[in-house]
């Protein structure tokens, strides 16, 4: 499968200068996980499946404003995604300084203007930053996703947090023990037959 065929399957519109960005993406990714071990994927099909798309599907829920993308590793999803939303700034945010490189390599490449890399722990970062939507993919269960974010959510924001075939479960549990926040899940759009979800919560109003 190729590049414009898995965008065009998850119904993203996209321009050329996108399409040569996220080939870009693509390759120097496989350069640089010879060296550095960015992920587990090694070949052009897993990245493009697993780094690029994957962070890609839920583009419908991403708005205009400040995202904030936890535990990025080497910038999945925020960097694909701020390619496709320059009217979103994206802030991203790991504790590994050697997989963000990644990100400031490609943020220099792409000329990618609204990301912002961010070498701390999230418990090390000051709530007097504040984001419209808070994004994460793989960084911990949901409970513990809410527990970090609400303090950096603007008023009216909201948390999505990317998940698989657990979403539902993780939503059970997260209700019982935040009864002032809000769900729904959504399902996403995927190239793999494997199950893709979108939990998204919002703080409910005093």
């Amino acid at each position: 499968m190729g590049l414009t065929e898995g965008l065009n399957n998850i119904g993203l519109v996209y321009s050329n200068t996108q399409l040569e960005s996220l080939q870009t993406i693509i390759d120097e990714h496989l350069k640089w996980n010879r060296i550095f071990n960015l992920s587990a994927h090694r070949d052009e099909e897993s990245v493009l499946i697993y780094q690029i798309l994957d962070s890609l599907t839920p583009y419908e829920f991403i708005r205009s404003g400040e995202l904030l993308d936890i535990g990025t590793g080497p910038g999945f999803p925020g960097i694909p995604l701020a390619l496709f939303f320059p009217n979103t700034h994206v802030t991203v945010i790991d504790s590994n300084d050697k997989k963000l490189a990644f990100a400031r390599h490609i943020k220099t490449l792409c000329d990618l203007s609204n990301l912002t890399i961010v070498h701390k722990r999230i418990e090390e970062l000051s709530t007097t930053q504040q984001f419209d939507q808070i994004i994460s993919r793989a960084f911990t269960h949901l409970n513990g996703m809410i527990e970090c974010s609400l303090a950096f959510l603007k008023p009216g924001g909201e948390i999505l947090a990317m998940k698989g075939a657990q979403a539902e479960s993780e939503i059970v549990d997260a209700q019982s023990t935040h009864d002032n926040c809000m769900f729904q899940l959504h399902k996403l759009p995927h190239v793999v037959d494997e199950q893709r979800m979108l939990a998204v919560v919002k703080q409910r109003s005093e």
